[in-house]
């Protein structure tokens, strides 16, 4: 506990000093340009981005946001541990993962959207996107997790007979959980970015990126700088809970692996 409250205390103080400079950076900027059509200052985007809380179409927009983007995490999490799993043991499903990783990563992302639009819908074809861009990412966080298990540690399970059930429970997953657990908030903070910018694409209505949108088109700069700045601290408080969630992990590992021995 000590330990993550002097983690959290270095994170927050540097995290201020980060968004003050920013800030600054932000202001200088401003005072230079002096039109506000083409970047607003602090006070008028502060001003809009409180004036969104009190409109009930920001909460549901926020919302169907966030439930697709943790719907699509979700997905490409379950997929690309399915396929690390069977990686693992079979070489020639690694070589072919490999390839299908490749041309993955590489598709355009707009390109894919307007695909995606003729065949679904604004609200469907956002969510495919996302879970797309974060297979490849996760599916290499689970690879580089489960190359990393001490092979000694296997060796000496199969020298003792021990269960598949223990090696699992005991070896496998204390060693992969809190590699993969700590890319957690990252890939949620990505998903939100590749979320947004696929709902601005596709025009989702009742959506932060079809928000955005409207916002562009009528020229509201603040309101699009206040929601661009929701976003932002979206991918921040995702990225604070995966730091907890790693601290917790990390107990579960350290007993688990002390049981084993």
């Amino acid at each position: 506990m000590k330990a993550f409250k002097k983690i959290l205390k270095t994170n927050v103080v540097w995290a201020a000093v980060a968004a003050a400079i920013l800030f600054a950076a932000w202001q200088l900027a401003y005072v230079g340009i002096k039109n506000q059509y083409i970047l607003p200052g602090i006070g008028q985007t502060f001003a809009a981005f409180f004036a969104l809380f009190a409109e009930s179409s920001f909460y549901l927009a926020l919302g169907n946001t966030l439930l697709r983007t943790v719907i699509s995490f979700a997905v490409s999490f379950a997929a690309a541990a399915v396929f690390a799993a069977v990686s693992a043991v079979c070489r020639q499903f690694k070589v072919m993962c490999s390839c299908l990783i490749s041309v993955v990563r590489t598709l355009p992302t707009m390109a894919v959207t307007l695909m995606l639009l003729i065949w679904s819908t604004p609200q469907v074809a956002p969510a495919i996107v996302t879970a797309l861009v974060l297979f490849p990412m996760v599916y290499s966080q689970f690879m580089a997790a489960i190359e990393g298990i001490d092979k000694n540690l296997l060796e000496m399970a199969e020298v003792y007979r021990i269960s598949r059930r223990d090696k699992l429970t005991k070896i496998i997953l204390p060693a992969v959980a809190p590699e993969v657990i700590s890319q957690v908030g990252a890939g949620l903070s990505l998903g939100i970015k590749v979320m947004v910018s696929a709902e601005v694409l596709s025009y989702t209505l009742h959506s932060l990126g079809g928000m955005m949108q409207q916002a562009n088109l009528y020229f509201l700069i603040p309101r699009f700088a206040a929601l661009t700045l929701v976003c932002v601290l979206i991918g921040l408080i995702m990225e604070m809970l995966s730091l907890g969630l790693k601290m917790l992990v990390g107990r579960w590992a350290i007993k688990e692996g002390a049981n084993a021995d």
